[in-house]
C-alpha cells in the first residue's frame, strides 16, 4: 500500500514541478479554473433570481387564495355558523404563515444575490488580470456569455409592477394579520 502512496506523491511532485517549470501552463490551468468559478456563479445568480421570482408567484396566488377564505368566514358569519367560521379563519391562518415563510425565502435569497454578484465581480476581475499575464497566442477562447435572463427580469416596468405588486400583497397580508 506504500509503494502506490509513493508513487502517487513522486507523480504529483513531478506534475507541479512541470507545471512550475512552464507557467504559461499553470496560468492557463488558473484560467480555467476561474472560467469554471465563473460559471458556476453566474448559474447560482440566476438560480437565486428564480427563486425570488417563484417565491413572489407564490405570495400572490396565496393574496387571492386569502381573500377568497375571508370572505369565506364572513358568509359563515353571516350565516351564523360560528363553527365554518371558526374553520375558515384557522385555514386564513395557515395560508398567512405558509405566505410569511414565502416573504421569508424571497428575502434570503435577495440577500445573497448581491453578496453573488460582488463574488462574480472579483472572479471576472481576478480572470481578466490573469488574462493579461497569458501571452495572447496560448490564450483559450473567451467564455461563453452569460445565460441570458428573460426579459422579466430586465423590463423596469415589468420589475416595478412586480415590486407595486408584491407591496400592495404584504400590505394585505399584514392588514389581515392585524386584523
Amino acid at each position: 500500500m506504500s509503494f502506490f502512496r509513493d508513487l502517487n506523491a513522486f507523480l504529483e511532485q513531478k506534475l507541479e514541478d512541470f507545471i512550475r517549470a512552464n507557467p504559461q501552463l499553470e496560468l492557463n490551468l488558473l484560467l480555467l479554473e476561474l472560467e469554471d468559478q465563473e460559471r458556476e456563479t453566474q448559474e447560482r445568480l440566476l438560480r437565486l433570481q428564480q427563486e425570488v421570482n417563484t417565491c413572489e408567484q407564490q405570495i400572490l396566488s396565496l393574496v387571492s387564495e386569502i381573500r377568497r377564505w375571508r370572505d369565506r368566514i364572513q358568509t359563515a358569519m353571516a350565516a351564523q355558523r360560528p363553527d365554518l367560521a371558526e374553520l375558515a379563519q384557522q385555514r386564513e391562518a395557515e395560508l398567512r404563515q405558509r405566505g410569511e415563510q414565502w416573504w421569508t425565502q424571497r428575502l434570503n435569497a435577495l440577500n445573497q444575490i448581491p453578496v453573488t454578484q460582488q463574488l462574480l465581480q472579483k472572479i471576472r476581475d481576478r480572470r481578466r488580470e490573469v488574462m493579461n499575464r497569458v501571452p495572447t497566442a496560448s490564450a483559450p477562447p473567451p467564455p461563453p456569455p452569460p445565460p441570458s435572463m428573460t426579459s422579466d427580469l430586465n423590463d423596469p416596468i415589468e420589475a416595478e409592477f412586480r415590486r407595486l405588486e408584491l407591496q400592495t400583497a404584504l400590505e394585505e397580508l399584514k392588514r389581515s394579520m392585524g386584523r
